[in-house]
């Protein structure tokens, strides 16, 4: 379930709906784990910020287009270019935001300055003291990466600080501290908890993790209605394994849920558009299935001359004899 982990392969029975009986005979090695309790079928409880409802599940997978969820939070003190020596005469007048600047220059090696993680870190550790959420985000990176002082201690508590501050992938960082048991205990509702702060501000990672998470109820209740819209969402986000979780969905259903093909191919070509050999060969499977259903179709109709005669000519049915009379001896 790591950020940068494999995609896990969704498995359940084909579903009726376009008649891809072929589909099933072509994923072979996909075993269905049924499993109680699914939130799938005709009606689904749906659980949000509104509170909890059931709704037809055609409406599953609603996402509107303004959800912030779509769009990750940016860094309103992103280093955009600014002179060097301005920002170093307002840092030096204790403008926390132009320190701020600087270490993003030196961490990244940007505006003609060598890069350099020790001269980011103090630059961070101004701005931080200071009270920006961000700096803290990255001072905590640096951290943990070895290349500022304090080890992991340090950095989960920067992360915390810049988490509680509002920045969503130190909420993300701390979500897979959490999930690893990383210089913290291993808890997993800690870490759903802040994987669901990260994915409610967009970061694809955390919203994969989540979705993954609710479908497997680890540190959350089982709602696959839920990991659903979260894999969706990560998707749309961008997030590479998502759109491939999504795909694979589509093409075989997911136990009360049905195939849809179009879904599954639009996914599955996007994955595979991006790289991903795996979708290629999954959306190959499906163009294949989809021609064998076609074939198969074509064959139905080319009899259908002949059933027509068959009804022409068959022979009546034969009057009824009575039935046997059955005697009982007492």
């Amino acid at each position: 379930m790591a950020a940068s982990g494999q995609v896990a392969v969704l498995c359940a029975p084909a579903r009726a709906g376009l008649g891809l009986a072929a589909l099933a005979l072509l994923l072979g090695g996909c075993q269905p784990r049924m499993v109680g309790g699914s939130g799938f079928g005709r009606a689904v409880p749906v659980c949000d910020e509104a509170g909890c409802r059931v709704q037809p599940r055609e409406a599953q997978t609603l996402i509107i287009a303004e959800d912030e969820r779509l769009r990750r939070q940016s860094d309103p003190d992103l280093y955009r270019g600014e002179p060097i020596g301005e920002l170093r005469a307002a840092a030096a007048s204790g403008d926390s935001g132009a320190a701020y600047r600087i270490g993003q220059v030196y961490e990244f090696g940007a505006g003609g300055l060598p890069r350099s993680a020790a001269q980011a870190a103090r630059q961070y550790e101004v701005a931080a003291n200071a009270g920006m959420p961000f700096a803290m985000f990255r001072l905590g990176r640096l951290v943990e990466q070895g290349a500022a002082p304090g080890g992991r201690a340090r950095a989960i508590q920067l992360y915390t600080d810049a988490a509680q501050g509002g920045v969503a992938q130190a909420a993300h960082n701390l979500g897979f501290l959490y999930l690893q048991g990383r210089g913290v205990p291993q808890d997993m509702a800690e870490a759903a908890r802040w994987f669901t702060q990260a994915a409610e501000k967009g970061v694809a990672e955390s919203q994969y993790n989540l979705a993954l998470m609710y479908f497997r109820a680890e540190g959350v209740a089982r709602r696959p209605y839920d990991a659903l819209q979260w894999m969706r969402r990560s998707a749309q986000n961008g997030f590479l394994p998502a759109q491939k979780a999504v795909g694979r969905l589509y093409m075989t259903g997911l136990e009360e849920m049905g195939q849809d093909i179009q879904e599954a191919k639009s996914w599955l070509s996007l994955a595979a558009s991006r790289g991903d050999a795996e979708s290629r060969r999954w959306l190959q499977q499906v163009e294949q299935a989809e021609q064998a259903e076609r074939a198969y179709q074509q064959q139905l109709a080319m009899q259908a001359q002949q059933t027509a005669t068959l009804w022409a000519t068959v022979a009546l049915a034969a009057a009824l004899a009575p039935p046997p009379v059955t005697v009982v001896v007492y």
